[in-house]
């Protein structure tokens, strides 16, 4: 009983979590909320007696900013995953490299943006040495994970973390057995048309999957299972062959090198190539790059230099699109323009914002800025 007491707190604690980390509320989870305590005693019911099996979601496409397929969780799913995600990453969080910015408190996007460029400042000397940026990119990452493979990783850090055993190390090897083999396709409800997959490539979507392989994108089991697998891969490469000046975006990692060293690690990639096939993984043939880093090197939606960033492409592109429909059709939220300035002001985007804003009639104060240094 008192652990029965114990998990049901910690249930309550997860379902708060859920209801913050929506960032709109569902009839579904409205639903749950009418008799929140009665529904979390019943979940905690289904877990003890191992009853729980995940519920069926809803699929659709989304296009912003690329086309990509959505399995949206149950409420009561998204309860048991922030539950899992306490317990499991509290053991794993300090155990990750610093440089894997995904999903991680106090990283992100930002963080991974800002340590590329130190790591080329770092490297270059503050660009007096020829410097080269190495990426990769993982060929449909999440559509190639083996359930088999994920849940052995995750038995493998719940023995070490609970070396002793107990209820909640049985109650978390059951749960996330039930997560990591759940197939989310089987009757799973389609919003939209199934013409809305046309455009989507087969190596991105679960449909197209063999049994047995392939994970939700957006659950946030996904993105703590997608650290964990691919912390093999980290340490293999910083620790294994000795490259320090690393990081990784989910699928997407570089390697910073000075030009007299970039043949080696050339050769290396070949042992990394071979590592990722163990791990049932590709590196994808067509995102091979290895870049001079004073020709500014494109990651997480900014083009960063050892000594300043600037918006990349793609970000250029959707903040234009977004502003220019919220300024002539009223389509769309302020927020939106908001959250673009918010991530753009730690770039040099002013000549971006000048172009925008004063190019739909509101007004931007281009700012006097310092000349940039002269490079060497």
């Amino acid at each position: 009983m008192e652990y029965q007491n114990y998990l049901y707190q910690e249930l309550v604690e997860a379902y708060q979590k859920a209801r913050v980390g929506g960032k709109r509320k569902t009839l579904d989870e409205h639903r749950f909320e009418v008799n929140d305590l009665e529904n979390i005693l019943r979940l905690r019911d289904a877990i003890v007696s191992r009853r729980y099996h995940p519920s069926r979601g809803v699929a659709f496409i989304i296009h912003d900013p690329v086309t990509r397929e959505v399995f949206a969780a149950p409420f009561v799913d998204r309860v048991v995953h922030h539950f899992l995600f306490k317990h499991t990453s509290s053991w794993w969080e300090p155990r990750l490299i610093n440089s894997a910015y995904s999903c991680r408190k106090g990283k992100g996007t930002l963080y991974g943006i800002k340590d590329l460029r130190h790591q080329i400042r770092s490297v270059s000397e503050n660009g007096k040495i020829k410097t080269y940026v190495v990426k990769r990119d993982l060929k449909g990452y999440f559509m190639s994970l083996d359930h088999n493979r994920l849940y052995s990783r995750i038995l493998w850090g719940l023995k070490r973390q609970f070396p002793d055993g107990g209820e909640l190390y049985r109650t978390l090897k059951y749960l996330w057995k039930e997560i990591i083999f759940d197939d989310p396709v089987s009757g799973v409800r389609i919003r939209g048309r199934a013409s809305d997959w046309d455009e989507l490539p087969a190596d991105k979507s679960l449909f197209s999957q063999p049994k047995g392989r392939g994970i939700v994108i957006g659950n946030l089991t996904s993105q703590l299972l997608s650290n964990i697998y691919l912390d093999q891969l980290d340490r293999f490469i910083t620790i294994t062959l000795g490259y320090k000046h690393y990081g990784r975006y989910v699928d997407d990692f570089f390697i910073v090198i000075k030009e007299s060293e970039l043949a080696k690690l050339l050769q290396d990639l070949a042992k990394v190539e071979r590592f990722t096939a163990r791990l049932g993984l590709t590196i994808h043939p067509k995102k091979q790059f290895e870049i001079p880093s004073e020709e500014g090197v494109d990651f997480l939606g900014a083009k960063v230099y050892y000594d300043h960033m600037v918006p990349g492409s793609r970000i250029k592109k959707n903040f234009a699109s977004t502003a220019y429909r919220l300024a002539t059709t009223g389509k769309g939220k302020l927020e939106s323009i908001g959250s673009y300035d918010g991530h753009l002001a730690h770039l040099n985007s002013h000549k971006l914002n000048y172009k925008i804003y004063n190019g739909l009639g509101w007004d931007y104060n281009y700012p006097k800025l310092k000349k940039p240094r002269k490079r060497q």
